[in-house]
């Protein structure tokens, strides 16, 4: 029965040696307790030979353990690509463990080692000096690390990183031991993803986008060099610093402060736009942050990806800002609020301008002022009326000359010398001016740009004067064809009277009037004596001179708030608003006085016309113009029959601001 438990004992830890290796160490712990039965049975006269056999199986267990060791050593080694060298100095050579080489660099299975000449010329030319000198030289103590390239058995290089352990005799070093591993797989990982490295870095060092990266208190820690467009501080004094401390101005650098707080709490990308300034230039950007985390999984730092939008954005504002101004001019708005409109559509893009627009006059002898309402009230009034000349300012120099006058500094431009007290009060240092042309070229003004400090335009802001003045040629080129068409409608072409529409329309307004105050109002008739004979005699151009003559004489006599009109052929009528009927024949008189002295040259000498007038005042029962020219129309043909050239009116009628009988 006893030797039972001792075999199986034995076979248990067998089992247990083989199968799990930390059982290994309690080993010398077990002995004395396996042995014990067998001390027992031979204090019970029990053979020797139990314990003997014990003892073969415990030898037999850890044989079996380190050939198992063995293996997996063999095996990692093989599955790892590692192998064992050893360098002998004193003779040179290499030594191998079984298959290292073969393992290692695909030489023949039977080679178990080399010469270090071979050695040295299986290697790098790049790394065989610092082998070489290292076999010179060996290390002193244990060197990990160690990388270099080798030529396989098939012709290619393989990488090999060995832990070197040197190995002393005699006190000084006569081996290294080798420990070497192919890291070939990991080289070109390494080079790869440098590679990758590299070509990131280029693209972000070469890209038009500012990309920079902030930690969680948003100092920067990297800035790539596209800020340099941007900004006047050299590259390496970004570093260290926050956006407000870069300069950035209050309204900038607190939205950006607070973006980066929203990613900080919510860990999410953002994206806005900002505006900064450089150079007192605007640069609108689109700002995209992104969180970055660590290896734990947590906000580590905030990347910044800045595109300059500027461009896009101002075509934008300036297509939807152009776009108003259109439908304005389509919609017959009026002029000074549709170029009122243009100059603030100019300063939405130039932020820190002061835009107006100069109209040239008729005699193209001066420039007057019509739109401009965010330059100083006093200072429009300065220029309501500026001359056109080669030294006459911005504005009067670009009219003369028909080009785009620069002046940076308005104190010191000899443009300006006779207007500069003009501007100095008002803070204005630079102004540039653009003319403005038709379709056919003809010059209608000038559009300008004030700043409040000296500065010159960027080609941009040249680009975009030009553009605005050709809006500000239609506005006007609009209103002066509206002009043509309402004066086509409204006033006869021979003598720029009212038609017989108009002047009818208008005298209603008047009889209105009159009636709704009580006031007094006259009507004259006038029709020129033998028209008919002057054309036959003279011809119809002669006749146009007389019309035209006449029409100059009445603008001359009648007051500017009485209405003349030409009704048809010679005939005209005037309407006197707020004139009693003695008031108006004084009127007449001098009228008609005034073109019976008149002479008009012809081929044949001179000749005089005349008129014949006829005057009724409006009475009290009137309310309609028609009945007020028919009364005067009656007159006017007993002036006729009386002889012409006179004036007829009916003195016996009531007043129209005469109390009505009951």
């Amino acid at each position: 029965m006893s030797k039972f438990p001792l075999w199986f004992a034995a076979f248990r830890l067998e089992r247990c040696l083989t199968r799990r290796p930390s059982a290994l160490p309690i080993l010398p712990c077990l002995l004395p307790l396996l042995a014990q039965p067998a001390w027992a049975a031979a204090g019970h006269g029990a053979s020797m030979s139990q314990a003997g056999w014990l003892l073969a199986m415990l030898v037999t267990a850890l044989w079996l353990r380190g050939r198992q060791q063995r293996r997996k050593a063999r095996a990692t080694l093989q599955d790892a690509c590692l192998g064992l060298l050893e360098f002998d100095l004193a003779r040179q050579y290499v030594r191998g463990s079984v298959h290292t080489l073969q393992r290692l660099l695909g030489l023949p299975a039977h080679t178990r080692g080399m010469d270090c000449a071979r050695w040295l010329t299986l290697l790098h030319p790049e790394d065989r000096p610092r082998f070489g000198e290292l076999l010179r030289q060996p290390p002193q103590m244990p060197e990990a690390g160690y990388e270099m390239r080798i030529r396989h058995y098939s012709g290619h290089w393989e990488w090999l990183e060995m832990s070197l352990q040197p190995t002393w005799r005699a006190g000084k070093v006569s081996a290294l031991t080798a420990i070497c591993r192919v890291i070939t797989a990991r080289k070109h990982s390494e080079a790869a993803m440098m590679r990758r490295e590299q070509q990131f870095r280029t693209l972000v060092e070469n890209s038009e986008d500012i990309i920079a990266r902030y930690d969680l208190e948003l100092h920067c820690l990297f800035i790539n060099r596209s800020v340099s467009r941007f900004s006047d501080l050299p590259l390496e004094e970004h570093l260290g610093k926050t956006p407000r401390e870069k300069g950035w101005t209050d309204e900038a650098s607190t939205r950006f402060e607070m973006e980066c707080r929203q990613l900080i709490n919510n860990w999410e990308a953002r994206s806005f736009e900002l505006e900064l300034y450089k150079d007192q230039q605007r640069h609108i950007f689109e700002i995209r942050l992104f969180p970055e985390f660590d290896s734990a999984g947590m906000l580590k730092t905030i990347l910044s990806v800045d595109r300059e939008v500027t461009a896009s954005r101002q075509g934008e504002r300036l297509l939807a800002e152009e776009n108003a101004v259109l439908e304005m001019i389509a919609g017959n708005h009026p002029l000074p609020q549709t170029l009122n409109q243009i100059c603030q559509m100019m300063e939405s893009q130039q932020p820190r301008g002061l835009c107006s627009i100069m109209l040239l006059d008729e005699d193209g002898a001066a420039l007057r002022f019509a739109a401009g309402l965010s330059l100083p009230p006093a200072y429009r009034k300065e220029v309501e009326r500026v001359a056109v000349g080669p030294s006459a300012g911005s504005c009067g120099t670009a009219a003369h000359w028909k080009r785009t006058i620069v002046v940076d500094d308005i104190q010191e431009s000899p443009l300006w010398a006779h207007a500069r007290h003009k501007a100095q009060p008002f803070g204005l240092r630079a102004c540039w001016a653009t003319p403005i042309f038709s379709s056919d070229r003809r010059l209608l003004g000038t559009f300008a740009t004030y700043y409040r400090e000296p500065r010159s335009p960027t080609p941009e802001e040249l680009a975009l004067a030009h553009r605005s003045t050709h809006i500000i040629a239609i506005a006007l080129q609009r209103h002066g064809h509206e002009k043509q068409l309402f004066r086509l409608a409204t006033q006869d072409s021979l003598t720029e009277l009212s038609n017989r529409r108009q002047f009818i329309e208008l005298a209603d307004r008047e009889v209105e009037r009159s009636r709704r105050n009580h006031g007094p109002l006259t009507v004259l008739m006038m029709d020129l004596d033998h028209f008919k004979d002057i054309n036959d005699l003279h011809g119809h151009a002669l006749g146009d001179d007389v019309i035209r003559h006449f029409a100059q004489l009445c603008r001359e006599v009648l007051r500017a708030s009485d209405l003349c009109g030409r009704l048809g052929g010679e005939e005209f009528a005037a309407v006197l608003p707020d004139t009693r009927l003695e008031d108006a024949l004084l009127v007449a008189e001098r009228l008609r006085a005034a073109v019976a002295a008149s002479r008009l040259p012809t081929d044949d000498g001179e000749l005089g016309y005349t008129v014949s007038i006829g005057a009724a005042m409006r009475l009290p029962a009137e309310s309609d113009i028609d009945e007020v020219l028919s009364r005067a129309d009656k007159l006017l043909y007993q002036a006729k029959r009386a002889g012409r050239n006179r004036i007829c009116a009916d003195l016996d009628a009531p007043a129209a601001n005469a109390p009505l009988s009951g």
